[in-house]
């Protein structure tokens, strides 16, 4: 299983975080697509990333999200 994530810059408007789901205290996305996370990057800045997680829900790797390049490549010969 794959989980993406996007995190805003600590400096980002609160209105900005409130118009896309954030709650007050917390600047991350959770379970967004990959594209939804590009776009973010591009509009606001910030980081992004992918967790690859066992079936029983162990991470065994995270990747970041970059504005650049394919970001499906998979390092790793496991069945999800």
């Amino acid at each position: 299983m794959k989980m993406n994530y996007y995190e805003f810059p600590e400096n980002t408007d609160p209105e900005i975080l409130k118009e896309n789901g954030c709650k007050p205290d917390d600047r991350v996305l959770e379970g967004i697509s990959v594209t939804t996370a590009k776009k973010m990057l591009k509009e606001h800045g910030g980081i992004a990333w992918t967790e690859h997680c066992e079936r029983d829900g162990g991470c065994f790797e995270v990747t970041p999200i970059t504005l650049s390049g394919n970001n499906s490549r998979f390092k790793y010969n496991r069945h999800l």
